[in-house]
């Protein structure tokens, strides 16, 4: 990790990571982030021959023209290093002023440079000024680095769990967090 430093989140030593709002254009960009960083990170949490849920273009452009959520890009020179989308919460059993991180991903190769902290710190910024008083995110029971990686930035468990279907029924947790 030579150059790294607390002014370079990107830690390459080159230049500043970007973040940037998302647009329709980073719809192939944002799909192969995705594959890639699903494959290495949930790969081996599921069953060997499980299929991982395809990236959908057309869900990520409703994502992004949808008023009540925001996805953000971090770009270090035109690559989509990772991604985030946070906004309105999903979960029926919290209040309205419980804004949620529904998406976080970074490419592997990234992974532990300060790419995933700026888009979350940006994340929880931006839900604080739209009037959120608390977020949550869901991860897997058994995602440790993930799990770690949302414990550093304050989120603990709530005590929901949930099992679905394309994930091959694994454990998920959610993690909730104070935004004041």
């Amino acid at each position: 990790m030579l150059g790294r430093h607390d002014r370079d989140p990107a830690g390459d030593g080159r230049r500043p990571l970007k973040l940037r709002r998302a647009t329709a254009g980073d719809a192939d960009a944002i799909g192969a982030l995705w594959d890639e960083s699903a494959r290495a990170g949930f790969g081996p949490l599921l069953p060997e021959g499980h299929p991982l849920p395809e990236f959908d273009p057309g869900i990520f452009r409703a994502l992004i023209q949808n008023p009540d959520l925001h996805v953000l890009v971090a770009d270090d020179a035109g690559e989509a290093l990772g991604h985030t989308t946070f906004g309105k919460n999903r979960d029926v059993d919290v209040a309205a002023d419980v804004g949620e991180i529904r998406a976080l991903f970074v490419r592997p190769a990234a992974w532990r440079r300060g790419v995933g902290s700026a888009l979350m710190d940006r994340a929880l910024d931006e839900l604080r000024e739209l009037g959120y008083a608390e977020a949550t995110v869901w991860s897997f029971d058994a995602n440790a680095r993930a799990n770690a990686f949302y414990e550093h930035h304050g989120f603990r468990r709530d005590g929901a769990e949930k099992r679905e279907e394309v994930w091959a029924d694994r454990l998920e947790v959610r993690y909730r967090l104070a935004l004041s």
